[in-house]
């Protein structure tokens, strides 16, 4: 083997280490990615089934709950919920004129 042929030869070795390297840093970022795919997968299921339990538990106790106290019950938590957000706009008017 020539002097020639062993130096054109080092460079191709050069050449595909290097682009193995590269190859190998993008598979390991695409391995990173992938792997909070799958737990932000599982997570968001997890909440998902948490959710459903919860809404199935809201429903059970709410039918256990009868109608007409139910109704008021609706009705008190929606006259304090109107009252609550006047105070905030009040709050929030209140605020904006001292900052003028």
């Amino acid at each position: 083997m020539k002097f020639t042929q062993v130096i054109g030869l080092k460079n191709r070795l050069e050449e595909k280490i290097r682009a193995l390297e590269k190859e190998k840093a993008m598979l390991l970022e695409e391995i990173a990615q992938l792997r909070e795919v799958v737990a932000l997968n599982e997570k968001a299921k997890n909440l998902e089934n948490e959710v459903n339990e919860l809404k199935i538990e809201v429903k059970a106790l709410r039918d256990k709950i009868p109608k007409k106290l139910f109704q008021e019950l609706i009705e008190v938590t929606s006259s304090l919920t109107e009252e609550s957000e006047k105070e905030d706009f009040e709050e929030c008017k209140n605020c904006q004129e001292e900052m003028l």
